[in-house]
């Protein structure tokens, strides 16, 4: 759900949403996996730290959304091993990596473009983070 609302996100603004919601649902589960998965407990810390710096990046774009997009509650877990969970949060920090990136040049306001080419790095880092991590 949540990759399919990057996938449909329209102009900066929208990537910027959708951004905010998977920094928020990576922080999320990196919590919840780092508890069941000793062995991937610094991937999944490291991974929530950058979480948060792309949130944080993305809450002081200008066109960000005016309140933060929250989960509502705990996101239930995926099915599957941590090592599993790490692959795909990977592969959708990848994906958000990729819009960011396509986003900044389109940006009209500088900070926006700053915004997005940080969130991208810190994407990016969680992908590197926790791909291949089963």
């Amino acid at each position: 759900m949540t990759g399919q609302r990057l996938r449909e996100a329209g102009g900066v603004t929208g990537v910027l949403a959708a951004g905010w919601e998977i920094f928020e649902l990576i922080s999320s589960l990196a919590a919840a996996c780092a508890e069941q998965a000793a062995d991937l407990y610094p991937a999944f810390m490291f991974a929530r730290s950058a979480a948060a710096g792309g949130r944080n990046a993305i809450a002081f774009a200008p066109s960000a959304p005016a309140s933060g997009a929250e989960l509502s509650r705990d996101p239930d877990l995926p099915a599957g091993d941590a090592g599993e969970v790490a692959d795909a949060l990977a592969g959708l920090a990848s994906a958000l990596s990729v819009r960011l990136r396509a986003a900044a040049p389109l940006a009209e306001d500088d900070g926006d473009r700053v915004a997005c080419q940080h969130a991208a790095i810190d994407a990016e880092r969680i992908a590197g983070l926790l791909a291949g991590s089963d």
